[in-house]
């Protein structure tokens, strides 16, 4: 039973990723390809952290904050950078 699910949610993290993936290339303006990437990063997130179920390792726990922490830091930067106007929609 354990499987099944793991089987599933990978699936569909991975359906939610390949469809914020089109957000992030068809996106009308930078801050929805700003979002879409954002929401990319937290879906690569949610995919690592289905991993310990399968794997009980706590390596993957550990990739999944490194990450969590540099795509909010990058996020804040660019964010930033829209805001002063430096980058063109």
């Amino acid at each position: 039973m354990i499987d099944v699910l793991l089987t599933t949610s990978r699936v569909l993290v991975a359906t939610a990723l390949a469809l914020t993936l089109i957000r992030l290339v068809r996106g009308p303006s930078g801050f929805d390809r700003l979002l879409a990437g954002e929401t990319v990063a937290l879906g690569l997130i949610g995919f690592i952290l289905v991993q310990p179920g399968a794997t009980e390792s706590r390596l993957y726990i550990d990739a999944a904050l490194g990450l969590a922490l540099f795509s909010f830091v990058g996020t804040v930067v660019f964010a930033h950078f829209f805001k002063r106007g430096d980058f063109d929609d």
